[in-house]
């Protein structure tokens, strides 16, 4: 299958920054149907946030409960509200999926197990899931239930996507740092369903493979503890510190008629640790967006940036924008003016500001000088002193000159967060002379109906009138509007009361059965436990060698080279000339190849050209596309593959892979339960970060034509420090190497390297 490539117009207007279009987008009807399978998917990480989605006009919505999922710093949800969110949500049509995406430890699987069953009782329609031991587990355990596989997992192009189909999966949730290319391939070539991020913060490191926070403090990003040292100020080579790991945020509203043309069919806002107002205004921007076929205005993007903006946004990986904002790691919001004078006072300084924004209480702004954040500011005492002037005072300290940026927009938020939601309904009322009541309720195709007895009687001066009854069903709470009354009444008396208690009554088994209606269809049933052999872990004392240039075996005697097992050839430019050299060398010796870490379809061409070539040249995956390029008794499952329980050596053992590197998190992995193979831990100097974009270009200029990298490159926090380094098969992706040895322990296998 050939690689697609995209092109897109890019068109400058005067009164915008660059603005991405699509070349037809303005004039080209997209396909009714197609718009209509499409998803929109909102973070929720509180009961108000659901609320925001719903209102929004959320198809799906994910969330986590207090343990198990990646964003385990926030409120998230708790066994006591999950059945009030989902019932909430499948009433209005919202369908619910739970995160379970974070790597487990064997002492935990049990209570993941109870969790996934409190969660299938509350109705929840899907599982996201990392973890490849878990979601074999989930998959043969629970008959009917639906899993997707998270970002986490790395899943970047066909054979990755290839891979978990065949486990399982119906849907992939692909890292973000997948191009349009692969999207396409992916969709043509599987039948999963095709999740994409179109909002929201952009990771600096490859997805599921990034152990800075892990290695650096024990705050494993794979457990939902990340500590975001991606956002701290860096020195590179002794330069000035900045944030040269801290990215912007992505706005994909521009791409978004492309991703769908691609494949894409559930379009994921990031955000669950983010407030309110944030949900409520991505979904309602990406909703008007979709509704209006894909068309959007600049001050859609505008309205994104009040309520989150790092950096001003880029469309991903997609345009090959520059990616890093070095000057500031948070919240900038949008330009509003400047400051005009900046008098100080005893207790409170006196600011005078100019700004395009009528400036309120409730909003925040913050300063600015040379893009640099120098305060920030809520004032409350504001008065208007001009056209577009306003003083207040404040007790922080600032100077003329220096910039405005709105941060919260009160006004606009508190609007956001009114927008409601409401199910329209149709009642048919009749009370007639044989003092029989019949109501029926009717809303979503669905209708209710009941007869009423002995609540009737002859009216005697005050009978039962239509208005009545619309005043009492109009009273009907958050959720539902009246849309239609049709009455038949005769002179007839009920009492208020009862009428009200009709209407309450009526309303919530509508409810009920709306909500029943919007449940997952297919029942999911336990099956027996699936059992793991508790036998101990054999003793290995063998060793895989990693090198990286065939001059440094050469210098080791042939009698030291038989303690090593294993020798995998990991090298910085991947060609065929270069493997071949090496594998003649290491004839009848078992020689595997490194895997890049990130392959597209054209690095994929090589890298099965170079195997096609050399058919005993195993290889060490590092993600889940190796694993369709080798049969398992050539393969060695690497450490990024984030194998930590017995569960996952367990799966890969049921399917032949029988030399397995433990995951290099900061785990005990003498708690593992059970292993029938041989493992391996990693005690090289660790690769902490992946990076799909080039730093080169990023913070020393130039092209690919003209590469200004070198072998030098070091990046300092701290005490610490971290190499820059290089590997490149047709394209070039980069990593942190720690300077430090982790100290490991176990008794296990060793990964060393020379």
């Amino acid at each position: 299958m050939q690689c697609l490539w995209y092109n897109k117009i890019m068109l400058k207007n005067k009164n915008e920054k660059a603005k991405i279009i699509d070349e037809n987008m303005m004039t080209k009807s997209f396909d009714e149907k197609k718009i209509k399978q499409i998803e929109l998917l909102a973070p929720v990480g509180n009961m108000q946030s659901l609320m925001a989605a719903i209102n929004g006009g959320a198809d799906a919505v994910y969330l986590g409960l207090s343990n198990f999922n990646a964003r385990n710093n926030i409120e998230n949800f708790t066994i006591e509200n999950l059945k009030e969110g989902v019932d909430k949500a499948h009433l209005f049509g919202v369908k619910v999926y739970l995160a379970l995406n974070i790597l487990f430890k064997d002492d935990e699987v049990k209570d993941v197990l109870d969790m996934v069953r409190f969660a299938i009782k509350c109705k929840v329609d899907a599982f996201i899931v990392q973890d490849i031991g878990i979601s074999n587990l989930l998959s043969k355990n629970f008959k009917g239930i639906e899993l997707h596989a998270s970002t986490q997992m790395g899943l970047h192009n066909l054979e990755g996507a290839k891979f978990a189909e065949k486990l399982g999966f119906k849907r992939i949730v692909l890292s973000r740092e997948t191009p349009l290319s692969e999207i396409k391939r992916i969709k043509e070539g599987t039948n999963l369903e095709i999740e994409y991020f179109v909002q929201g913060a952009l990771c600096v490191g490859f997805s599921g493979n990034c152990y800075l926070c892990s290695l650096l403090a024990g705050a494993s990003g794979n457990r939902g503890k990340c500590k975001q040292f991606c956002r701290l100020k860096y020195k590179i080579n002794g330069s000035a510190e900045g944030y040269y790991l801290s990215t912007k945020d992505f706005c994909m509203l521009p791409s978004l008629k492309e991703m769908i043309e691609s494949g894409v069919m559930s379009l994921k806002i990031e955000g669950r640790a983010r407030r309110p107002a944030y949900v409520a205004a991505a979904v309602q921007t990406y909703r008007k967006a979709i509704d209006n076929n894909f068309n959007f205005e600049n001050q859609d993007v505008e309205n994104l940036k009040k309520v989150f903006n790092r950096g001003d946004f880029i469309s991903g990986y997609f345009k090959g924008e520059k990616i890093i904002y070095s000057n500031a790691q948070n919240h900038i919001g949008i330009e509003i003016g400047k400051i005009v004078s900046f008098k100080s006072g005893k207790r409170f300084n006196e600011i005078v500001v100019y700004s395009s924004h009528k400036l309120l209480k409730g909003d925040t702004i913050k300063l600015f000088e040379n893009e640099r954040e120098i305060a920030t500011i809520s004032p409350v005492d504001i008065k208007t002193i001009g056209e577009n002037k306003y003083l207040f005072t404040t007790t922080s300290i600032a100077k003329k000159g220096q910039s405005l940026r709105l941060i919260v927009d009160g006004k606009f938020e508190e609007t956001l967060l009114k927008k409601q939601r409401k199910l329209e309904f149709d009642v048919e009322f009749q009370a007639k002379d044989n003092l029989v009541l019949m109501v029926k309720l009717l809303a979503k195709n669905l209708e209710i109906e009941e007869t009423f007895k002995n609540l009737l009687s002859p009216a005697k001066s005050q009978p039962l009138s239509e208005n009545d009854v619309l005043q009492s069903f109009n009273k009907c709470g958050d959720e539902f509007k009246l849309h239609s009354l049709k009455c038949e009444l005769d002179n007839v008396f009920l009492r208020k009361s009862d009428l009200n208690e009709i209407r309450r009554v009526m309303l919530e088994k509508l409810r009920k059965k709306l909500i029943q209606a919007n449940e997952k269809k297919e029942e999911v049933i336990e099956k027996n436990n699936l059992t793991i052999s508790t036998q101990n872990a054999p003793k290995n004392q063998k060793k895989i060698v990693f090198f990286n240039d065939l001059n440094k075996i050469k210098h080791i005697s042939e009698e030291k080279l038989e303690n090593f097992e294993y020798f995998v050839y990991s090298p910085s430019l991947y060609s065929i000339e270069n493997v071949k050299a090496v594998y003649q060398y290491f004839y009848n010796k078992k020689l595997y190849l490194d895997m890049p870490i990130i392959a597209t379809c054209e690095d994929i061409t090589i890298l099965k050209s170079i195997l096609n070539d050399l058919p005993d040249l195993g290889i060490y995956a590092t993600n889940y596309y190796a694993l369709t390029l080798r049969k398992p008794d050539k393969t060695i499952i690497g450490s990024e593959m984030n194998v930590v329980n017995s569960y996952a050596i367990d799966f890969f053992t049921q399917n032949g892979y029988e030399n397995i590197v433990i995951s290099k998190e900061d785990f005990n992995f003498q708690d593992i339960l059970a292993v029938k193979t041989q493992l391996f831990i990693d005690k090289r100097k660790p690769n902490l970060i992946y990076f799909k974009h080039c730093p080169i270009k990023e913070h020393f200029g130039g092209s690919c034509a003209d590469c200004k990298y070198r072998d030098n490159i070091k990046y300092t926090l701290g005490n610490e420090s971290f190499k820059l380094q290089r590997k490149k098969v047709v394209n070039c992706h980069f990593y942190l190497k720690r300077e430090k040895v982790n100290p490991r322990k176990g008794d296990f296998g060793e990964v060393i390297e020379i």
